[in-house]
């Protein structure tokens, strides 16, 4: 006599003994009196529930889809456009930095703190990306589609808006030399949203803020590619500081043919969208869980948003297009992050 289909069985019998709860491992002398197979159908459905109701497996499903979408995009987009790297030191570095990190979710696994585990299991995420996401910007550059600069200036120009007039007024006020200042406080304000909502369990914050980070290259990258652009000292023939120079010709070695040797981040190499603002808007979305740092934090990135533009290194129609990606990822993240 074949023995019935457990999937088909092995609940209507467990229900009728268990009377539908199956979160508690039966009594042995309850089940001496079942078959072998209803017992085992029993323990691997308990276990099955718990590890469910333990880990959030579809988050961490929907990134490695996107993280492994990144690195086949990254490797054969650089095997296409002829550029080298030293793999080696970024995969010896993502080791060291995972094994910093990984004793965090461990520790709260064991402490059966399971939101906080969750938050800090974010921490790998974004070190995989950190280390990953340069590369489909590096590939966007290399496709060495016609540079935009004049459309961008136009743009500005029908909007009433002049860069160089708003720039030569920072140079002489007192608080457009403040703005100026606060453009370099992006890295140090990134790196507190990145790490602070997973360390301090704002599980929420921490995922939207990766997601809309991946959503954000996913949707910039591409338009970086096919609308290149320098920077408003090239429109408007202006004589550019040394770190715009730098910027500039580190374009212009991307957009030769041959070989390109990658040897550092080439997130400032893209003009439109403007990362600058698409990330001060996602740091200050992260970090709004923080209610005592809430207004210095929106202070900080409204002042590095402005200095976009006082700084000269972006035209208006960038700031836009940085703001309008910055809310599409966000709503994006909010979806994907539920």
């Amino acid at each position: 006599m074949n023995e019935p289909n457990l999937m088909n069985l092995t609940r209507r019998i467990m229900d009728s003994v268990t009377g539908g709860d199956w979160s508690k491992p039966q009594p042995l002398s309850e089940a001496a009196n079942l078959p072998w197979w209803i017992v085992l159908a029993n323990r691997m459905e308990l276990a099955r529930r718990r590890i469910q109701s333990s880990i959030d497996a579809d988050f961490h499903i929907r990134m490695a889809y996107g993280s492994l979408a990144v690195l086949i995009v990254s490797f054969v987009g650089c095997r296409l456009t002829s550029i080298h790297t030293n793999i080696s030191g970024r995969v010896i570095a993502i080791v060291v930095m995972f094994a910093m990190v990984a004793p965090l979710p461990i520790y709260w696994h064991e402490k059966s703190r399971t939101a906080l585990r969750e938050s800090a299991l974010v921490l790998p995420w974004e070190l995989l990306l950190a280390a990953t996401l340069s590369f489909p910007v590096l590939i966007a550059a290399r496709l060495r589609m016609p540079l935009r600069d004049s459309l961008f200036g136009h743009i500005d120009q029908s909007l009433g808006v002049s860069v160089p007039a708003i720039t030569a007024w920072a140079d002489h006020h007192w608080l457009g030399t403040a703005i100026n200042r606060s453009y370099p406080w992006l890295l140090p304000l990134l790196a507190v949203a990145a790490f602070a909502p997973p360390l301090m369990g704002k599980m929420k914050q921490a995922r939207e803020f990766l997601l809309a980070n991946l959503a954000a290259f996913a949707i910039g990258v591409p338009l970086f590619a096919l609308l290149p652009a320098v920077g408003p000292w090239y429109y408007y023939h202006l004589a550019p500081n040394p770190a715009q120079a730098s910027c500039w010709a580190q374009l212009l070695s991307l957009r030769l043919p041959g070989p390109y040797l990658f040897q550092e981040q080439a997130a400032g190499v893209a003009c439109f969208p403007s990362f600058h603002v698409v990330w001060a808007i996602l740091c200050a979305a992260a970090l709004w869980g923080f209610r005592p740092i809430r207004i210095p934090i929106a202070l900080l990135s409204a002042m590095i948003i402005a200095s976009t533009l006082t700084t000269g290194w972006h035209y208006f129609s960038d700031v836009l297009g940085g703001v309008a990606v910055a809310a599409i990822s966000m709503a994006i993240a909010r979806v994907y992050s539920a």
